[in-house]
């Protein structure tokens, strides 16, 4: 690593940028990821491989987090004329060691978008598709590891401008890598966004309620955004012999991608609180002609003269709101319901129904 031969600028850190912005990232991050496991563990324990895999994302993330922090403390963020030849070396060996948990980190997110659309569908071609795509992305982890680790002999090179008999990738190869990594993750990111939209649509729900569904699973995209700035700032990174102030730019992107892809894999789990509020903003129907809504046996109804009364329920179709998988992503979407007998209600805190017989009177 290579100091500028003239001062580039005054003796000042832009590490804050990276701090401040990532920070609060993470305390959006981590409040979407509590809700998420809350939702999941009450009122019964249903956690899945989707929960256990963004679990694991978020861990890598926090590991990437923590290290570059650390570099911060060695000059990450300052110009490099200004950082002892030490002190470079420190924080160049601190950003190298902080890329493979970026790595598992993101391919962890991608793998609990794929459980968590396999919750919600099981056909075979649907479950061949998804399973494939898990096996894409840990076999882009795998090699952006690979790429990471074999780039340079000796390893150390790559944050010791001094170490000897050095043999090293040239830069367009180190470039191509990650170009083709980051390919692979934006294509990931568009395709998990927009694939739920191929049965959203089928779905016999109001316009705007398919919006708000479909807007929320594909919260991915946002993601891919962060993804395609970090790529372009690729080609002109280590140009400048100033890394450790270009770096802050390209770990920002880098994080944030990380930060959005976890709270977009989180957001749509959190059914409950986001129709709760939906309905309060009547974006989200309460009920419809012929629905009732109520507890045990028994369900309070409006029909289509708008009159509410009390009915025994006989037979009734029910689409669960609140149930023992209250949280799970198979109720994310909840449009089929389950038909249930008199005599075989199972207890559930809130449910919504359609009658399909009743005995009107007094309950």
């Amino acid at each position: 690593m290579s100091s500028p031969a003239v001062a580039p600028g005054p003796d000042i850190s832009i590490a804050s940028r990276l701090v401040g912005v990532t920070a609060t990232f993470y305390a959006i991050a981590i409040g979407a990821y509590g809700l998420r496991l809350y939702s999941r563990i009450r009122p019964v324990l249903n956690l899945g491989l989707d929960d256990y895999a963004i679990s694991l994302a978020l861990v890598c993330a926090l590991v990437e987090w923590g290290i570059l922090m650390s570099s911060v403390s060695h000059g990450l963020g300052r110009h490099n004329f200004y950082v002892s030849p030490d002190e470079q070396i420190q924080a160049s060996r601190l950003l190298f060691i902080s890329q493979p948990p970026w790595a598992w980190s993101i391919a962890m997110i991608k793998i609990s978008m794929a459980c968590m659309l396999l919750r919600i569908k099981t056909t075979k071609p649907w479950k061949i598709f998804l399973y494939s795509m898990i096996g894409l992305q840990i076999a882009t982890a795998v090699a952006a590891n690979c790429a990471q680790f074999l780039q340079c002999r000796p390893l150390a090179a790559l944050w010791d401008p001094n170490t000897p008999d050095v043999k090293c990738w040239d830069v367009k190869s180190s470039q191509l890598s990650i170009y083709l990594n980051s390919a692979i993750g934006i294509c990931t990111d568009l395709t998990f966004s927009f694939l739920p939209i191929s049965f959203i649509r089928k779905l016999e729900r109001p316009f705007w309620e398919k919006v708000v569904i479909a807007s929320l699973m594909g919260l991915g995209l946002v993601a891919s955004v962060s993804s395609i700035v970090k790529t372009t700032l690729i080609s002109s990174y280590g140009k400048t012999g100033d890394a450790l102030w270009d770096s802050v730019n390209l770990s920002l992107w880098s994080v944030l991608e990380e930060q959005i892809g976890i709270i977009a894999a989180c957001i749509p789990c959190l059914k409950s609180p986001f129709e709760r509020m939906l309905r309060r903003f009547g974006v989200v129907s309460i009920y419809g002609n012929g629905t009732v809504q109520g507890r045990s046996g028994y369900a309070y109804y409006k029909d289509e003269s708008h009159e509410l009364g009390n009915s025994r329920v006989k037979t009734l179709t029910a689409v669960t709101r609140s149930s023992s998988k209250a949280g799970s992503d198979e109720n994310i979407l909840a449009i089929q319901g389950a038909r249930v007998e008199e005599g075989q209600i199972r207890k559930t805190t809130d449910f919504r129904v359609t009658v399909d017989s009743v005995d009107k009177g007094e309950a």
